[in-house]
């Protein structure tokens, strides 16, 4: 296989992911806001609240922030201090900032997917429940294994493009790791 091609299979790939947590993104902050109204609804005005709703919201929702970390990650528009780089004049000297930044990212993330890693094995072999509705607790901490994963992978893109830009000299294209 040439490296063209293969350079097609991981784009195509790495469109579909992003279109799809953007997608999920999406749907998932249009039922935590549904889920959030109809229990205010349910609550104040009715007086019947509906068991195990907030639960369904929380699920919901903590796949909802680790899909935007992913996606913060793939594009490099996560909240960051850019003091240093504001320091240097040449685009290489900002992307030796850059690309260091990254490496610290990398390491982080490494450390967070290890993390994620050992406490999502654990928690499936005790097969814990939640409280409410007893769903498997992988059904959320999964997320953190999930989104672990993809930012350490957009972790490794990011460092590579921006040591390419500053072993070149050149500028990356805008949107992060594409």
């Amino acid at each position: 296989m040439s490296s063209n091609a293969i350079s097609r299979i991981f784009g195509g790939a790495d469109k579909f992911i992003s279109n799809s947590i953007s997608l999920l993104i999406i749907v998932g902050g249009a039922m935590v806001a549904l889920t959030v109204v109809l229990q205010v609804l349910l609550r104040y005005v009715f007086k019947v609240p509906l068991f195990g709703l907030e639960e369904f919201s929380r699920l919901i929702a903590v796949w909802v922030y680790f899909f935007g970390a992913v996606l913060g990650t793939k594009w490099d528009t996560h909240v960051q201090g850019d003091v240093a780089g504001r320091l240097f004049s040449s685009a290489r000297a900002r992307a030796v900032i850059k690309t260091v930044t990254w490496v610290v990212s990398l390491v982080v993330c490494g450390l967070f997917l290890y993390h994620a890693a050992a406490y999502s094995l654990w928690l499936y072999g005790t097969g814990e429940r939640t409280t409410g509705l007893w769903w498997p607790r992988i059904y959320s901490v999964g997320s953190m294994f999930f989104g672990a994963l993809f930012m350490t992978l957009y972790s490794i893109a990011n460092v590579a493009r921006y040591a390419k830009e500053a072993a070149v000299g050149s500028r990356p294209a805008a949107g992060g790791a594409s």
